[in-house]
């Protein structure tokens, strides 16, 4: 019964439901994540529908199944990975190719309806902090490498490190770079940051309408021979874009060779989820249900390909904006998917001649953004400045899918080394000595504990176990098998009693 609860749409948040504020909400969401939308299409490789798409039908169905304010739809780091998983197998933009995306995004879709099955929320609780963290700074800098291409009006540059890009059109700025196309995104770039100060939730729309009214003077006034600047284009919006995945063979084979890389993507996406809803859970929904979470992320990427749409996840910044609005249920997140669809057929004509800097301008905003001081605190602390560093550096060098693994081994190695630490207090009363132990005692922790009893089998020694919360068959083993060298040699070994 618990699961068919989690699956059904949970209405009881109606009854205490303030409908003007979730609608403010639900609104100014849809204002701020069309850019966004259109700008993670761009990194999926896909038009810019598909990203309007995820925005309306992912967003609304992780909110219709949901039970909290967080809002869902197209995310960052979901959509590098799912570019960067399809591009080794058809050519950027051509029909094979958003055939794969959709296919890909069934697949993780599935893996996360299997996790929920599974359980799996209650693994998610291991993933450190840092390690999200560092999943976050390493995507903000990719993302930002990403959008040097468009920003500077290049070719696509294939380079094996992140940093090799800004080598190249550095060195070869006068050969490569589009001297309009750079000052369209420094001018997108420079009023996002300026406005951020004054309106950190909102800023990227005042940047988008700064960026493209200086590429429209500069397109109008060059035109497009002379500006060589290349615009967005045509956005062709239905209001219910319905579509069968195609499984044929060759979509087969695809599936069979991404599997890692869809459960990479199932995994960070769910994980940037739960982050969200556990902050929720801490704070305005007490009453959140995590596993009903996984459930919607799960069967809002499922359907996402019948929707001619990706995979998408849990938006920090999105949800952050909502809650600002007086948001405090679904109805915030299912508004926005009802006005996604209203304001961009609204402003269809302005998207035509959006140019592709100001796109790539919002992309290195996003990055930026990702990358904030309160994420670095986790380096004033040792152990999860050591998880932070490992999982950035692997993000940024060895790539994303390899990050999200070293960030798991990493978290639950550190939480297994923090479990494992065992103090011992040794103080000495005459001829007997007096260890408090502080800390688990199982299979993992006992060596320094065993190592002292050993070191003296004469000694007499109390063991004061009081402040261990967890003692293990290992444990009770080790302490019978030394009290008896301890009688063998004349020694004693005594457990004080629980006062």
């Amino acid at each position: 019964m618990s699961l068919l609860r989690e699956a059904l749409p949970d209405f009881s948040w109606w009854r205490s439901v303030d409908t003007q504020r979730e609608a403010v909400a639900g609104f100014t969401g849809a204002l701020l994540v069309i850019p966004q939308a259109i700008t993670f299409a761009y990194l999926v490789g896909v038009a810019p529908e598909y990203g309007l798409y995820c925005a309306v039908f992912v967003g609304f169905l992780a909110s219709f199944f949901g039970n909290s304010p967080m809002v869902g739809g197209p995310n960052t780091a979901v959509a590098i990975l799912l570019g960067v998983t399809v591009l080794p197998f058809a050519g950027r933009g051509s029909p094979l190719y958003t055939e794969f995306v959709l296919v890909l995004s069934l697949m993780v879709g599935l893996i996360q309806l299997c996790i929920w099955l599974l359980r799996g929320a209650e693994v998610f609780r291991y993933f450190s902090p840092a390690a999200i963290a560092g999943i976050k700074v390493g995507v903000g800098v990719l993302l930002i490498t990403s959008a040097v291409e468009g920003a500077l009006g290049l070719s696509p540059l294939s380079v094996q490190f992140f940093y090799e890009k800004f080598y190249i059109a550095l060195f070869s700025w006068k050969d490569l770079v589009n001297p309009y196309a750079a000052t369209i995104s420094g001018i997108t770039i420079a009023a996002g940051l300026l406005l951020r100060i004054r309106w950190p939730r909102s800023y990227i729309i005042g940047a988008v309408l700064i960026g493209s009214l200086a590429g429209g003077v500069i397109f109008g006034l060059l035109g497009p021979v002379q500006s060589q600047l290349e615009l967005l284009g045509h956005v062709t919006l239905q209001a219910l874009p319905l579509n069968l995945p195609r499984l044929g063979p060759q979509h087969w084979l695809f599936m069979e060779q991404v599997v890692p890389q869809a459960i990479a993507i199932a995994v960070l996406g769910l994980a940037q989820s739960l982050v969200i809803a556990r902050d929720l859970k801490a704070g305005a929904t007490r009453n959140l249900d995590l596993h009903k979470e996984v459930f919607a992320q799960g069967i809002s990427n499922a359907l996402s390909p019948f929707f001619s749409t990706f995979a998408g996840s849990g938006s920090f910044n999105r949800t952050s904006v909502a809650l600002e609005m007086g948001a405090h249920t679904p109805l915030a997140g299912m508004i926005a998917a009802g006005a996604v669809v209203l304001i961009a057929w609204a402003l269809g004509p302005f998207l035509t001649f959006l140019p592709m800097p100001v796109i790539a301008g919002v992309m290195a905003l996003v990055g930026v953004g990702m990358i904030q001081s309160n994420e670095i605190r986790h380096l004033l602390n040792r152990v999860e400045g050591a998880v932070f560093l490992i999982t950035l550096l692997s993000v940024m060098f060895m790539g994303l899918e390899v990050g999200i693994f070293v960030a798991v081994v990493a978290s639950v190695g550190f939480f297994v080394a923090g479990v494992s630490a065992v103090n011992l207090a040794i103080s000495r009363e005459g001829d007997e000595e007096r260890i408090a132990v502080t800390g688990n005692l199982f299979y993992a922790s006992l060596d320094r504990l065993a190592k002292h009893l050993r070191s003296d089998p004469t000694a007499r020694t109390v063991l004061d176990l009081t402040r261990v919360p967890y003692f293990d068959a290992a444990a009770q083993d080790m302490i019978r098998k030394i009290q008896a060298e301890r009688a063998h040699h004349g020694g004693r070994l005594e457990i004080a009693p629980v006062t």
